[in-house]
């Protein structure tokens, strides 16, 4: 199949600027981050996406089938940019953020589950749960900021790297624990 050469055009643009995004940033925290993986499951976070673009490049990164955790105060992006990707590797959608409604638009015929979770603690509770069938990663690429409920996405990022060490890692662990 022949590549449009615009389209290969903005892969390129945009691959650059996440590259120096990264340089800046000095490490690759926030960045297809594997914060763990636990039985088969790769928990991943990429708050570093504040744009459909950035999620696009992720996910098309990532094993699949996936779980995506999205959302976060709009920009009034086109959603539907991501649709053929949520289409072939996206098992459940997990929305978040003050538009819940447009990712629901956009998605609700391409992937089996769409939930709307009120904060980074439920969406990880669903993506556990949903991931008892034949998923392989759990990936947190919001596509837009956060400001109503984080300053930045480092900030976003390490709220998530938190809950999934305290409710996956951790929680784990308990199990094990509470078995002997």
């Amino acid at each position: 199949m022949k590549q449009n050469p615009n389209t290969q055009q903005t892969i390129s643009h945009h691959q650059e600027l996440i590259n120096a995004r990264i340089k800046m940033q000095g490490d690759q925290s926030h960045h297809l981050e594997m914060i763990c993986e636990q039985n088969g499951i790769s928990w991943i976070n990429h708050s570093m996406a504040t744009t459909i673009d950035m999620t696009w490049f992720a996910l098309r990164d990532v094993a699949g089938p996936a779980i995506l955790i999205i959302g976060g105060v709009d920009r009034a992006e086109d959603h539907h940019k991501l649709k053929m990707l949520v289409k072939e590797k996206v098992h459940g959608v997990i929305c978040m953020g003050s538009t819940p409604w447009k990712y629901f638009n956009a998605y609700r015929d391409c992937t089996n589950i769409i939930v709307r979770a009120r904060d980074l603690e439920e969406a990880v509770d669903y993506a556990k749960v949903m991931t008892a069938d034949k998923v392989k990663t759990v990936l947190f690429s919001p596509s837009c900021p956060s400001y109503d409920a984080f300053d930045n996405y480092k900030n976003r990022g390490n709220a998530f790297r938190k809950v999934v060490t305290e409710k996956i890692i951790s929680g784990t662990n308990e199990n094990r624990k509470t078995k002997k």
